[in-house]
């Protein structure tokens, strides 16, 4: 079991450290906080120019908009990173079949009813993930090696 495992990882460690996607999760996440620090000083400013009303209302927005951009940075980076180790364990994996049958699933998922979608719906979808997830790494835990040693021969 050991080598089956460590030869997989031997030969998809470059995919893994190789992914680009990696890449954008800082600075997607500069990029929503950013804008979020640019418009808390920016929208007060503008608003003293007109008047300590629209001061207060500029104050209020560039708070809301920094508050927005810190918690959207947060949960976009949670996804991306959640995104780029579950693809890269998948790839790891080195079945097509999984990988083909996953793909096809994150698909279905993205276009079925995305538009009408309440938060309830989201949460069901992301438990049903998860659960799915856990049983096939479970059955793969199991499963693989088995096929490794059937092709190889048991060393």
């Amino acid at each position: 079991i050991g080598t089956h495992y460590s030869s997989q990882l031997s030969n998809q460690m470059f995919s893994i450290l190789g992914s680009l996607t990696i890449l954008k999760v800082p600075a997607d996440f500069l990029s929503n906080v950013g804008s979020g620090v640019k418009d808390f000083f920016y929208e007060p400013i503008q608003g003293l120019v007109h008047g300590p009303e629209e001061f207060l209302t500029g104050l209020e927005a560039g708070t809301f908009s920094l508050a927005r951009g810190v918690v959207v940075a947060f949960v976009r980076g949670a996804a991306d990173v959640t995104y780029l180790l579950s693809d890269n364990l998948a790839t790891l994996t080195s079945d097509e079949t999984f990988i083909g049958e996953r793909n096809l699933y994150q698909k279905q998922l993205m276009y079925t009813n995305s538009a009408q979608r309440t938060v309830h719906d989201t949460l069901a979808i992301a438990g049903t993930t998860v659960v799915r997830g856990f049983q096939s790494a479970a059955s793969g835990i199991i499963a693989q090696p088995r096929v490794h040693f059937s092709r190889q021969g048991a060393s």
